[in-house]
């Protein structure tokens, strides 16, 4: 009876591998963490661009989405505006707005 029941496991192994492999293959892959664009201008040319347009002192970078396009936030500290952000195109380096 053992041997019986043993090799009616060992049969299911294989005659469901198949199976089991295409339910695997039809899985959704697991979600990848979004990769940062390839900004043509650099954070420094940003941080310059944007001092240009409001004077004053950096205190933050980060790249966003903003008005449907990839930009650097730059926050800068102005003695005259108090804290502004502005918002510099990666790909062009043309500022599409401020806060």
């Amino acid at each position: 009876m053992k041997t019986t029941i043993h090799w009616v496991l060992l049969a299911s192994l294989f005659l469901d591998a198949p199976a089991v492999a295409v339910v695997q293959a039809h899985q959704p892959s697991p979600k990848k963490e979004r990769a940062q664009p390839a900004a043509k201008i650099t954070e420094e040319q940003a941080k310059k661009i944007a001092l240009e347009r409001i004077p004053g002192e950096v205190t933050d970078v980060a790249i966003e989405k903003k008005r449907g396009k990839n930009v650097y936030v730059i926050e800068i500290q102005s003695p005259e505006q108090g804290e502004k952000d502005v918002f510099v195109d990666v790909e062009t380096g043309k500022i599409v707005g401020t806060d």
